[in-house]
């Protein structure tokens, strides 16, 4: 499966839409993300902004997360998938609290580690996210990566925006990755190929709606 997926932006809402196959346009980067597993199975995350502004910064590192996150789940058998989405809900929980927004901690004691933590490998996962024209693009390497390291992969980027994003882009991540798990149990299938484009438009739109509705919030630019 080909993991460069084109990002179609229009106003104030993000919509992803599905590959433009033979579109030539000037391409400008704007965020590497760096998912790096070391020798004790634990990953670290780090971006490459590109001296962008911290507002874009921020826009780029929500909307590459919630790709990534439709991507493991696309190429996630059935039973890890369910596992991964599990979690994920298990952190909005933890996150989005009666008392308020959390920085919580997401990793430990977290079942989905485990194996990996059990057999440790050393893995990198680059993540880019570039400006194509009117559109974004979002690419993956290596494309062959080990499914193990998707899971794993997912919950250390959302630990590590969660304990880094400002407090506007926590708020406007959890929503949106409860928005993603909705539509993967109310409205489409992970493993349909056009749900790595559909879940993450379905959820940035939800979360969009209902930030405006709380008072016109909106996410980061």
């Amino acid at each position: 499966m080909n993991c460069r997926l084109l990002l179609k932006i229009f106003p104030v809402l993000l919509f992803l839409a599905l590959p433009v196959p033979g579109r030539a346009q000037a391409e400008k980067t704007l965020l590497v993300t760096k998912i790096a597993f070391g020798p004790d199975g634990a990953a670290k995350v780090g971006y490459d902004t590109k001296g962008n502004a911290a507002q874009e910064v921020e826009s780029s590192k929500i909307q590459s997360a919630l790709v990534f996150y439709a991507l493991a789940m696309n190429r996630l058998d059935a039973e890890s998938g369910k596992a991964l989405l599990n979690q994920v809900q298990a952190a909005v929980g933890k996150i989005a609290t009666e008392q308020g927004l959390v920085r919580a901690d997401l990793l430990k004691g977290n079942p989905v580690l485990k194996a990996l933590q059990a057999a440790p490998a050393e893995q990198t996962l680059d993540l880019t996210f570039s400006q194509v024209g009117k559109s974004n693009a979002v690419e993956l390497k290596p494309e062959t990566v080990d499914p193990k390291f998707l899971a794993p992969a997912v919950l250390y980027l959302f630990q590590d925006q969660v304990k880094t994003l400002s407090e506007s882009g926590v708020r406007l991540l959890v929503l949106a990755m409860g928005g993603m798990n909705k539509w993967y149990r109310e409205v489409g299938k992970a493993s349909d190929a056009d749900s790595v484009a559909k879940a993450p438009a379905y959820a940035l739109n939800l979360a969009v709606d209902i930030l405006e509705k709380l008072g016109g919030k909106k996410k980061p630019n």
